[in-house]
């Protein structure tokens, strides 16, 4: 017996060390990359919002992204403050163009320091993924989890810039996983957990409130469930509960605000006159509402943003102002690999035929289904599958034993090991790919949408194209032998902070070497130096390029000879 027992721990070690070396790997790729691309669009303004807060207690600059992941993210840089002496009140856009230009020098080393922050709450995501995993299904599952997570582009994308997409995932599926938990005991410590849960993942980033829908569904699911395991509880006590999680989630939300204008009259909130919200506003103006000032208005601007008369949002070569509601579907399914796409189908047509593999899977697919719901009915701004990323950690789980079963077809022999290996081809089809992009992660599409090469046809913006390669715009200069250039770039980031000489590009341009960002190629409008000055360029703007052949690629730019 106690031979058994020593056998059982050196494995239980040996597996630990392996969970581990997976989590490093995710690491190491992410540490790369946020060495290697520039500071994005978003990072712009959210590392100067989260010092400005950590320095004044201000958190509502910004109401539309909660300043606490930008708070975590700026963390780092207390050790050694960078210049940074803003007047309080002021606008965050003005925010990140007074943090450039006061740290011009060092402003790459800021970011990356900021920027390890950010993975490390990647690194806290995996080892939930890992866990939930290892809970529902056993340990071999786990470790297929954690070894899918490791090599998912997007999630190694998002997992190393300052920004709230990461960091939303993880609250998402900590709400998910808390939820799991507290239905197998039905506890009212699980339901407060819950709702601490989903309070933190809504400060992490506001579009985590549609958790509600998903925590109230799997507990209608667990109520309907006749065969669930665990004490019984009346739909009287289920209501009880979820009145509990609703407090106990409404008291974190207005602790991590201070209570800042809890209860205002709606008459004294900053609200868009053509919202739900303003036309509440105009019948009961007295009405106060439970949450602080700086989150009702964050939500007020979630449920309108985007909605704009320019077409300025892109799919499949299409540009639109009122978007698709079907957009983050098609995103999501350019973005994500091929073969974790046929894991993920394999195991959902599972779960729909009722073959599931493990307690309460429920909890896994329903918050999937009613994120992509979400974001088809009220989500106006179409600029990025990253608006979805909280379901890949979710799906990797349901598909983890079935990964973990196919492989053990390789020691059961016989028919299995044909499952076993087309599963094996998947997995390695799945690391090849991840590892012909690295580091550019944002740069990854699937082969049926033309792989990294072909993926700006399909989709723009976040997905490909976020301001990220300055640094590669640099070295090709420097390796060219090119002292300047004509630039349209997409982003907020003036270039000369790396370097780079150029003039913005013009239609009367006739340089050897115009660079001109994917985004702006295929048509969608945004700030550039237009006439002379910073201003809004129109969409279609750059179109007179496409009918030209380019040179180079440089990432998510092209280069072409205009002579």
């Amino acid at each position: 017996m106690a031979a058994r027992r020593a056998r059982g721990w050196q494995a239980l070690r040996r597996v630990d060390w392996i969970a581990a070396a997976l989590l490093a790997l995710f690491a190491l790729q992410a540490e790369v990359a946020s060495r290697r691309d520039s500071v994005t669009i978003d990072e712009f303004v959210h590392l100067p919002v989260g010092l400005y807060a950590l320095y004044t207690g201000d958190l509502s600059r910004d109401p539309i992204n909660p300043p606490f992941t930008r708070m975590i993210a700026a963390l780092p840089l207390l050790a050694h403050p960078p210049a940074f002496d803003p007047p309080k009140g002021t606008a965050h856009w003005s925010l990140g163009y007074l943090f450039m230009q006061r740290n011009t020098a060092d402003y790459q080393s800021i970011f990356v320091s900021a920027r390890r922050a950010i993975i490390g709450l990647a690194l806290l995501l995996g080892f939930i993924v890992y866990r939930w995993s290892l809970d529902l299904y056993g340990r071999p599952a786990a470790l297929a989890a954690l070894a899918l997570y490791a090599l998912t582009p997007d999630l190694l994308a998002h997992g190393h810039l300052v920004t709230l997409d990461l960091a939303g995932a993880l609250g998402f599926t900590l709400t998910a996983y808390a939820t799991h938990r507290m239905l197998a005991r039905a506890t009212l410590g699980g339901a407060a957990l819950v709702g601490a849960a989903f309070g933190l993942a809504t400060l992490l980033k506001l579009s985590g409130f549609v958790l509600v829908l998903s925590v109230a569904a799997a507990v209608v699911a667990r109520l309907l469930d006749r065969g669930a395991v665990g004490p019984r509880v009346s739909w009287r006590g289920w209501l009880g509960r979820l009145a509990l999680m609703a407090a106990a989630g409404n008291v974190v939300i207005n602790l991590g605000y201070g209570f800042d204008g809890t209860f205002a009259a709606l008459s004294t909130l900053t609200l868009d006159p053509k919202g739900s919200l303003a036309g509440l506003a105009a019948r009961v103006p007295w009405l106060g509402l439970p949450f602080p000032k700086p989150f009702v208005e964050g939500i007020d601007m979630v449920l309108n943003v985007g909605k704009e008369k320019e077409p300025s949002f892109f799919l499949f070569g299409e540009l639109s102002s009122e978007g698709w509601w079907y957009y983050h579907l098609a995103a999501f399914a350019v973005k994500t690999p091929l073969p974790l796409l046929v894991f993920f189908a394999l195991a959902l047509v599972a779960w729909g035929l009722g073959r599931s593999r493990g307690s309460r899977e429920y909890c896994v697919v329903v918050p999937v289904l009613i994120l992509f719901a979400s974001n088809s009915l009220f989500n106006s701004l179409q600029i990025g599958a990253r608006h979805v990323l909280p379901a890949l950690p979710l799906l990797i789980v349901l598909a983890s034993p079935w990964v973990a079963d196919a492989l053990a077809g390789f020691a059961r022999g016989g028919g299995r090991r044909v499952a076993a290996s087309v599963t094996a081809v998947l997995l390695a089809w799945l690391a090849l790919g991840t590892g012909t992009v690295a580091p550019r992660y944002l740069q990854y599409f699937n082969e049926a949408a033309g792989g990294p090469a072909g993926g700006h046809r399909a989709l723009v913006d976040s997905n490909i194209d976020w301001g990220q390669d300055l640094i590669r715009l640099r070295e090709y200069m420097e390796r060219e032998g090119v002292a300047q250039v004509d630039l349209a770039y997409f982003g907020r980031v003036d270039p000369r902070v790396y370097g780079i000489r150029f003039v913005p590009l013009e239609r009367t341009s006739r340089a050897e070497h115009a660079v001109v960002s994917a985004t702006f190629l295929m048509g969608r409008p945004y700030f550039w130096f237009l006439g002379g000055q910073m201003r809004w360029v129109p969409s279609e703007t750059y179109a007179w390029l496409r009918e030209r052949q380019p040179i180079a690629r440089v990432g998510s730019m092209f280069v072409f000879d205009l002579r």
